[in-house]
């Protein structure tokens, strides 16, 4: 097994995860047993939803769900455009679950006193659109946020899910620890929780991260051009 930043080593994880005994619960779900190994395994979608769709389809064709946190404050993305709320439908529809990913910097500058009631007030206007677990991931969390937990909901940050078991995360397009599939080969830790990042796995692993990086920059101007194109008319007659 060669660890890289395909989807056929990203199987491979969750093929080898699933042979070592490992159930994959979500944030949200009560589990009692002590016994079982589990693995919180989660999405945080920063750039595009559309990098999602085939590690959504990847997952439940083995029979896998995971939890996908949409940042609902971005300024790349609107969640609630028809687009949008098409391709979260279809990752529900696969089995998944639907959380929100929020950056706290863009709410009270991350002020936590004040934080919980403004994720409240997002939860309560979301809801109304999307199909949503309770259950939140910060998008560059602040240390005061990082251990804490919340009345209302459930922070993948709160000590039950990020001090109390092994915390792993391709963040920037690289392991924080050593590769998931060595550790689970290894039977390192009995529980876990996962971030992973779509914008990073591709059907190869020819693209550096750079060039994963102008990808993603190509394909969102190609979107904003065909908006822009369809909906004013000089923007259709210049593009």
């Amino acid at each position: 097994m060669v660890c890289s930043f395909t989807l056929k080593h990203y199987r491979e994880i969750l093929e080898l995860a699933l042979s070592r005994g490992y159930k994959f619960l979500g944030f949200h779900e009560q589990y009692c047993s002590k016994n079982h190994k589990i693995i919180y395994l989660r999405h945080d979608i920063d750039v595009c939803i559309e990098e999602a769709i085939s590690m959504a389809d990847l997952e439940s064709e083995i029979g896998i769900s995971s939890t996908y946190f949409i940042l609902v404050n971005s300024p790349v993305y609107n969640p609630l455009s028809a687009d949008c709320l098409g391709l979260i439908s279809y990752i529900q529809e696969k089995g998944h679950w639907v959380g929100l990913h929020i950056d706290p910097l863009l709410i009270n500058k991350g002020n936590v006193e004040d934080i919980e009631d403004e994720i409240n007030y997002l939860f309560e206007f979301f809801v109304k659109k999307l199909k949503l677990v309770p259950v939140i991931s910060f998008h560059r969390p602040v240390p005061e946020i990082i251990g804490k937990s919340f009345k209302k909901f459930i922070s993948a940050y709160s000590p039950k899910y990020f001090k109390d078991i092994i915390y792993i995360s391709d963040s920037r397009g690289m392991w924080q620890d050593d590769c998931p599939c060595n550790l689970l080969y290894r039977e390192a830790y009995f529980s876990m929780q996962i971030l992973i990042h779509p914008i990073w796995w591709k059907e190869n692993n020819v693209k550096s991260v750079k060039e994963k990086l102008f990808y993603l920059i190509e394909e969102r101007c190609k979107k904003n051009k065909s908006y822009l194109a369809n909906n004013i008319k000089p923007f259709s007659n210049l593009l």
